[in-house]
């Protein structure tokens, strides 16, 4: 859903403002009566709004408008509105470890002091000046149990390695290739701490060693899961949220969180969003309610900062997830390097990929 400017200051004009309630916002402001929030919409949208958007409603009479939008669709929408002076979004979904390449468009939130549940309820790092981590996730290897019933694939040099694990590999086309080429270098046996700078062209000398057992190049969540039920895949990346929901559904698949990548979420306010202190409060709200952050690591695969929604879950649970004390062993990408190499690996890697 696309939100209008001008329908949201009609619905806070209709609504009214709103006072304060309990923890969920700044003593020293008053509620706008809607918030804005981008998500990347489907399953994962839905329990968003069941688990946290419709209780803050409930709690604080806003209204919460989701915005659909992919993540290339998110980061040109905000663009477009600081280059137009005129923001439309209160908050977006970046990735967390990208905040500070794209801190010129956010809300300076400084030690996150006006939502205090982040210091109260969730594991620390969980501020970062420029938004807040809000999910945890990771692109990991996934295979077929059927296709490795005596040995289980744990690496990437085991994806690579098609004679000991025979069978149709799957890979991601999405726009992104970050983490397929440090996939790439990982199997060529590069220790991680010497990821960065990328060897672009040791990355790309293995990816032609691959290539010719790929079978799909997927471009979505949705056709990463398709793809093990219509094309024999015995071996791909994919994002945990994705193989959990496949799993879930009776797909067989495993995996592995061994050298996975990080898919850290952040809550952003945009500079000059129309409701901040709607937005704020929304942020400090979903950092609280651990009943709901575990219905939510249920529902979706990823876990959440609340540090007492860990407790809810089981031991089998928590099997499936990454947990925030298995965070430091996912790979987080280098946004500075990425952002100042972004133009010529992207040339490089769809001139590749078509070829």
């Amino acid at each position: 859903m696309k939100a209008n400017r001008r329908d949201l200051l009609r619905a806070t004009a209709g609504l009214g403002l709103l006072p304060m309630v309990g923890r969920t916002a700044r003593a020293d402001a008053a509620l706008e009566s809607v918030v804005s929030i981008r998500t990347s919409g489907g399953a994962f949208g839905d329990a968003l709004k069941r688990n946290f958007f419709d209780p803050f409603s409930k709690a604080t009479g806003v209204r919460v408008i989701p915005i659909s939008a992919s993540y290339g669709e998110m980061m040109a929408k905000t663009a477009a509105m600081e280059a137009a002076g005129s923001v439309e979004w209160d908050i977006i979904a970046p990735q967390f470890t990208e905040l500070e390449q794209i801190s010129s468009y956010l809300a300076d939130l400084g030690d996150c002091s006006s939502m205090p549940n982040i210091a109260k309820e969730a594991i620390p790092g969980t501020c970062g000046r420029w938004g807040v981590l809000y999910v945890i996730g990771g692109q990991m290897l996934c295979w077929n149990p059927d296709a490795y019933k005596d040995r289980k694939p744990q690496s990437w040099a085991d994806f690579w390695d098609v004679q000991t694990f025979p069978g149709r590999r799957g890979m991601a086309n999405t726009g992104s290739p970050w983490a397929t080429l440090i996939f790439s270098l990982l199997a060529d046996g590069v220790p991680r701490a010497q990821l960065f700078p990328l060897d672009l062209d040791r990355a790309f000398r293995k990816l032609d060693e691959i290539k010719p057992h790929v079978a799909v190049w997927w471009h979505t969540g949705d056709q990463s899961k398709a793809m093990w039920r219509n094309s024999d895949i015995s071996m791909s990346m994919m994002w945990n949220g994705t193989a959990y929901e496949a799993k879930h559904s009776g797909i067989p698949i495993e995996w592995t969180y061994n050298q996975a990548i990080a898919d850290f979420g952040a809550w952003c306010i945009l500079k000059g969003a129309p409701h901040p202190n709607a937005a704020r409060a929304f942020i400090n709200f979903y950092m609280a309610n651990p009943e709901s952050h575990a219905a939510f690591a249920r529902e979706m695969g990823y876990t959440t900062p609340n540090r007492a929604s860990q407790r809810l879950l089981t031991a089998e649970e928590m099997k499936e997830l990454i947990t925030p004390d298995e965070m430091t062993n996912i790979i987080t990408i280098d946004a500075k390097w990425l952002a100042e190499n972004r133009a010529k690996v992207l040339e490089r890697w769809n001139g590749w990929v078509s070829a």
